[in-house]
């Protein structure tokens, strides 16, 4: 009677701790799935082409928008969830948030970077450009 009594908290412990290992494995390959890579990083792309807007305006795009991508942490679709438990569903949605948010902010992160990187090469090469046609009529 004494083991029985001992060993039942075990025994649920090592239960919730393979509901909430499965329900972590779900919710990040379902996060990954779900995630328009290809939306989060042309809006960062965007993002950085408004760093181009008049001052002081154009400065704050870029970052309001990166803080907006990390700061968003959309909720799992609920249909995912129907009859799972209370553990699988606590797990499930605090890992799907955390993960989609992380998953979105580094895409908008790459996107703005890239467009910054590309605006700023066509930027100065144009400035070259100019500065040599410029040369040239005046000799």
């Amino acid at each position: 009677m004494t083991g029985l009594t001992f060993s039942t908290p075990f025994v649920t412990l090592a239960q919730q701790t393979a509901v909430q290992a499965e329900a972590t494995t779900a919710a990040e390959a379902d996060a990954n799935k779900d995630v328009n890579k290809l939306l989060c990083f042309s809006a960062g792309c965007v993002l950085s082409a408004l760093f181009f807007l008049p001052s002081p305006y154009g400065y704050f795009f870029p970052p309001a928008g990166i803080i907006g991508a990390y700061a968003y942490h959309p909720s799992p679709p609920p249909s995912r969830l129907i009859g799972k438990s209370a553990e699988y569903i606590a797990a499930y949605a605090s890992t799907y948030q955390l993960k989609r948010g992380d998953i979105q902010a580094r895409w908008t992160s790459a996107g703005c970077l890239s467009g910054c990187v590309i605006l700023g090469t066509l930027a100065v090469g144009i400035g070259i450009g100019s500065g040599i046609g410029a040369e040239a009529a005046m000799q």
